[in-house]
């Protein structure tokens, strides 16, 4: 029997991807556990010098760059999915690449602006999308999804709206500067401020619905959590250590298990073949791999771009400069860009991903 079998047999008493206890472990606690960390840090080690090592690694490294690598088991390491997306899987990285190179060449700054907005975007239809799939789940109708989708955007993009009237902060998406400066500071307190009758117009909502029988806590924590660790990394805490952890972790952890149920542990499975079905020895495959990846390509960013982290990734001697650097800088970017467009592609039930309801169990409802 499924895991989700076994959630759905066991009573659950409200919507769930794979079961409640899945759902929480992976969609929610992460958002949790940023929360909870963050505030120790905050007051237990008042914000000094740069960023731990430890944190970076644990953070950007495991979880951030890691994530992205996990779309590769949704398409380049599936045979199907090589088939039915075809030239996209090809086209996109090349076409990332070559305008990459020509926009960094052009002006550094703007190739980094560019990256950050189209990122701050990725960043929010992901939660966004989380969200879509418990209303799905649940079976809920167009108001739900229209209070599900207002909630999600004013409780992310008022935050941003204040953070670029802020401007400068002790953290970066990428680096200083990356954010267009010169909103007035009261246009950012106004977008915080009017991202309250939204988010109480959505707790409105489900409380009715919760009167009618109709409840849904996966889904109304996967609409708070963003609006709680956006606020709490980007208006409450002028730092960098609160920004990584709740920008991160709710982000990279929950795609990390979506990847995994829909094709992750197939994939996997079939490549270590009877060697072992165990479920930790497949996660570790499963895992394992991008970690590999993440480590050599911020190794990369390490040694030819930034030069930051030389206790973990040696000393560099390499020094690049115009079109070596544009490129170096376009082609480390690839991944992460590639990622940000097929999430447009690859999580769509239909013709072009026929076994994501499925495997989401939609069509068992």
């Amino acid at each position: 029997m499924s895991e989700r079998e076994q959630g759905r047999r066991s009573g659950g008493h409200w919507p769930s991807l794979i079961s409640p206890g899945f759902d929480w472990t992976w969609f929610v606690a992460p958002g949790v556990v940023a929360v909870l960390l963050s505030a120790f840090l905050v007051w237990q080690q008042p914000r000094e010098g740069p960023e731990s090592l430890l944190l970076w690694v644990g953070s950007v490294l495991l979880v951030d760059v890691a994530h992205v690598y996990a779309s590769l088991y949704r398409t380049y390491l599936d045979p199907e999915a090589r088939r039915l997306h075809g030239r996209k899987l090809w086209i996109i990285p090349a076409a990332v690449l070559w305008f990459g190179t020509l926009i960094h060449l052009a002006s550094p700054l703007a190739f980094w602006t560019l990256l950050a907005y189209v990122a701050v975007f990725h960043f929010i239809k992901q939660h966004e999308g989380f969200a879509a799939l418990l209303v799905r789940a649940g079976r809920e109708d167009a108001a739900a999804r229209r209070w599900v989708r207002a909630a999600i955007w004013a409780g992310t993009l008022a935050p941003v709206i204040y953070w670029h009237a802020q401007l400068p902060r002790n953290f970066a998406w990428f680096l200083q500067g990356d954010f267009i400066e010169g909103l007035p500071a009261w246009v950012g307190t106004l977008a915080v401020w009017a991202q309250v009758p939204v988010l109480l117009g959505f707790a409105i909502d489900r409380l009715r619905r919760a009167r009618r029988g109709q409840r849904n806590p996966t889904l109304i924590a996967l609409v708070l959590l963003p609006a709680l660790t956006w606020n709490m990394g980007i208006v409450w805490f002028d730092d960098d250590r609160v920004f990584t952890l709740t920008n991160v972790l709710l982000h990279g952890v929950p795609y990390l298990a979506l990847v995994w149920v829909t094709g992750g542990r197939t994939q996997v499975e079939s490549r270590v073949g009877g060697w072992s079905r165990a479920p930790l020895v497949l996660i570790a495959a499963f895992y394992l791999l991008l970690c590999a990846l993440a480590f050599t390509e911020e190794a990369l960013w390490d040694r030819w771009v930034w030069h930051e982290h030389v206790e973990l990734f040696g000393e560099s001697e390499t020094s690049l400069q115009g079109l070596g650097l544009a490129v170096a800088v376009a082609l480390l970017t690839v991944p992460q860009a590639t990622h940000y467009v097929l999430d447009r592609f690859i999580w769509r039930p239909g013709p072009q991903n026929p076994h994501l309801a499925r495997q989401l169990g939609f069509e068992e409802r």
